[in-house]
């Protein structure tokens, strides 16, 4: 029997369906007057300026209406190239009676999260409290406003928040025009009741977000267990980590590079070359890299690295170009690395290059209202565009002859297409062509272009063409680094003319960074994660004027003064080596966060411990290696915690003690915290287990403490991270299971029922030889994810203590 949490008030009047003047199937639209979004620079707000919602930028006039008119506020923050970011502005915000609705109940403010990441940052965690771990883009947050009890109060705690909601009522799904009733009249009937609940939203925020701890002393076995879990999550058959969908996690690879030479370990050694290679030769040659044009997609939506999101996005490829080639560079380095590396750089330079030398920030995924509408191809489209000869070659070269692997699943009708992969190496597919291999690359080449040039025709996907300080810092270093790959100055002459588009109009008057800039119009303080990034950038620039013999314009310099500003604005004096993500004395963020892991862009602390060490090695001044330790040292619970959740700091450490065995003793063993504690307790009923021919079961028991639950294998709802069980560490040994179904759990915001584990579950394993070689260690790993009612722990990955024998 399922049973309900009522998260919130918002439930507590019903669920009436609130009328509108749109018909269910329908969009009533007419043409309205800009509101005040005309007036800012960023794409996302701009493209919000004639909706009928009456929007506002985050700022204080906002806070003001709703302080004097004492409403709730609804934040809407997304970004230009989100795609169910437009499928809400096209069902909700351009539509007249659902606009009506937001107008008279609520002030609306809209926030680019790429403008302002310390207001994305908090306001994610509400959503995740409110939707049990879940998150993501479009977010939709109430809040209360600023005077709501009494003069003196800010405001801007969470009432409810979640991601996309649907116009019309249906599966079981509160409409978004009900929810927007529903919190509205909560607030009217109950406010105390909803003051008390954002509240403790607000609590649990400031908890996750907003602790400082004192230093803690991290050692070598922190970077052993990364590599030990990497090794355990590491997709043996497809690359990559986890499954799908699929991220290319640079920050993974880089540590695994960083430690791949000094691993004693002969197994794991070769396990840690192979994740390597065959993730970056799997990402290469998917779907996720844009096979045609350059450049890598956002992440892949299937374990095989087939079908991408196909947002593009800066921060990614200055990422990936670093990675490529400084992967080139080592003894198991490809051409394929130096083609790719040099490919996302000129994918850059031709599409993303902003008129100042600075680049911009993302491509969109959709084109029409179609999820990658511009990377697909059909074989009939092969033909028209290259004839018939150079048609067969690129279907047997791109897979078009294997038949299609795309249909839009929120547009079937469209039919079916390819994303275009690569099947095999040139040289394997120079020798099946029986063609020399330089013949073989220049045919390809003239393909890829003629495929490109007719692409051109086709209507583009939006640019955003915003400049965020930080991720250009990411660019700079993939230019910086790729120049010292191939020896090509055009790349180190890109990273210099970023830096210094940065340098001349990206500073404010007192020399602090801004964050970003639109067609010369640069604003908004920037914060850690941008100081850190472009300090990194140019540490990179440093590093390669120095190996080219070329002129770095000024970079070690630019850096250390930056550094300066950074530990000025967002340094504690009374915790050595915290740096918080924003500045003090901020009265619109209901926290002063300190982030410490690593996300699809690293974290600001870790990359700054990195620039530290960096700079001891660019200036051998055992000073910038003392405050590597000291900035570590503050980061060291989550580093002890989770050292690949925080894979930049992890790897900072592991380049000290290179240095210095010894550096990190000066701190304490602990700063007095009681470490986490798992409210699971997995056992297994074995300690050793031998498969033999005719393999082998054992029992694994899950004991969930009282008030949790884990989600279940198969939740039922997208997005949640569910009970898996898998080998990993080793070949030979294959794993089937069956799950228990779990009990049903309804979550308001989640269409229909999640099914979670409750109490004691058990589960029976098989083990049986696979057919293929026995190597490595193999192990069982679990992925769980642990929740309450209220939130949810940071998903766990723990591997049996059970040896198991080839028999």
């Amino acid at each position: 029997m399922a049973r309900r949490i009522l998260i919130g008030l918002v439930l507590l009047l019903g669920c009436g369906v609130v009328a509108t003047n749109a018909a269910e199937d329908g969009v009533v639209k007419t043409q309205h007057k800009a509101n005040l979004l005309a007036d800012e620079t960023s794409p996302y707000l701009l493209q919000h300026q004639f909706n009928p919602v009456e929007w506002h930028p985050w700022g204080s006039e906002a806070l003001e209406e709703a302080r004097r008119r004492g409403c709730l506020i609804f934040l809407s923050v997304g970004y230009s190239t989100c795609y169910w970011c437009h499928v809400m502005e096209r069902e909700s915000f351009e539509d007249e009676g659902v606009a009506a609705v937001m107008n008279e109940r609520f002030v609306c403010i809209k926030v680019d999260r790429e403008e302002r990441s310390d207001v994305d940052d908090i306001y994610m965690r509400a959503v995740q409290i409110y939707q049990q771990g879940r998150g993501g883009w479009p977010m939709s947050v109430w809040l209360t406003p600023p005077g709501a009890r009494g003069p003196d109060d800010p405001g801007l705690e969470p009432v409810y928040a979640g991601t996309y909601f649907p116009k019309a009522q249906g599966r079981g799904r509160v409409s978004f025009p009900e929810i927007c009733a529903n919190i509205d009249d909560a607030w009217k009937a109950q406010p105390q009741a909803v003051l008390t609940q954002a509240a403790q939203a607000t609590a649990s925020i400031r908890e996750q977000l907003g602790r400082a701890t004192e230093a803690v002393r991290v050692g070598e076995s922190a970077v052993g267990q990364a590599i030990a879990l990497l090794v355990r999550i590491y997709d043996r058959q497809n690359g990559g980590f986890g499954s799908a969908p699929k991220f290319p996690q640079p920050v993974y690879l880089e540590f695994l590079m960083a430690v791949e030479e000094s691993i004693d370990d002969a197994p794991t050694r070769g396990v840690v070359r192979d994740a390597i290679r065959k993730t970056l030769d799997a990402m290469a040659k998917g779907g996720m890299y844009d096979q045609v044009g350059g450049g890598f997609h956002r992440y892949s939506t299937d374990e095989k690295w087939i079908v991408p999101h196909f947002e593009k996005m800066l921060y990614d490829n200055g990422q990936l170009a670093s990675l490529y080639a400084k992967a080139s560079q080592t003894d198991y380095g490809t051409d394929l690395d130096r083609r790719i590396a040099r490919e996302v750089c000129d994918y850059v330079l031709k599409e993303m290059r902003d008129g100042s030398g600075a680049f911009w920030s993302a491509q969109d995924a959709e084109v029409n209202a179609r999820e990658g509408q511009n990377y697909l191809w059909t074989r009939g489209q092969f033909d028209e565009v290259l004839g018939e000869d150079d048609a067969a070659f690129a279907a047997l070269v791109f897979g078009v002859n294997k038949g299609t692997n795309f249909r839009d699943p929120h547009h079937p009708e469209d039919g079916k297409f390819n994303v275009l992969v690569l099947t095999a190496d040139d040289g394997e597919m120079s020798e099946k062509f029986k063609m020399e291999a330089r013949a073989y690359r220049e045919r390809l080449e003239n393909v890829r272009e003629r495929l490109y040039a007719s692409r051109a025709l086709r209507d583009q996907p939006i640019t955003d063409d915003k400049v965020i300080a930080g991720w250009n810092g990411l660019m700079m270093r993939g230019f910086a680094e790729t120049a010292v790959a191939l020896g090509e100055a055009t790349y180190l002459n890109a990273a210099r003319g970023g830096a210094d588009a940065l340098w001349t109009q990206m500073r404010a008057d007192d020399g602090g960074l801004l964050r970003t800039m639109r067609e010369g119009h640069a604003k908004t303080d920037a914060v850690l994660e941008d100081y850190a990034l472009v300090v990194s950038g140019l540490l990179a620039i440093e590093r390669a004027a120095r190996a080219m013999g070329e002129d770095s314009g000024g970079s070690l310099e630019r850096a250390i003064e930056l550094i300066d500003i950074a530990e000025e604005r967002f340094g504690d004096p009374t915790k050595s080596g915290v740096l918080y993500d924003t500045e003090a004395g901020r009265s619109d963020l209901i926290v002063r966060a300190v982030s410490a892991y690593d996300g699809a862009v690293p974290c600001g602390m870790s990359v700054m411990a990195m620039s530290f060490v960096e700079l001891h090695e660019l200036t051998g001044k055992r000073a910038w290696l003392e405050r590597a330790v000291d900035t570590i040292g503050a980061m060291g619970g989550t580093v002890k915690e989770s050292p690949v959740g925080s894979a930049v700091a992890t790897r900072a450490l592991y380049y000290v003690l290179g240095v210095d065995g010894n550096a990190m003793t000066r701190l304490p063993v602990s700063d007095g915290a009681e470490p986490m504690e798992s409210p699971v307790q997995i056992m297994s009923d074995t300690e050793r287990v031998s498969i033999g021919d005719a393999g082998t079961t054992l029992k694994v028991r899950l004991v969930i403490d009282e008030g949790w639950h884990v989600t279940a294998a198969e939740p039922g709802a997208e997005g949640l991270i569910g009970l898996d069980v898998r080998m990993a560490g080793g070949d030979g040994v294959r794993l089937s299971i069956e799950y228990p179904e779990g009990e049903e759990l309804r979550i308001e915001g989640i269409d229909g029922a999640v099914r979670v584990y409750e109490g004691t579950v058990e589960l029976e394993i098989t083990l049986e030889r696979d057919g293929a070689a026995w190597s490595g260690r193999p192990m069982i790993v679990v992925r769980y994810q642990a929740c309450t009612d209220r939130a949810c722990y940071e998903p766990m990955v723990v591997s049996l203590d059970v040896a198991i024998d080839p028999g």
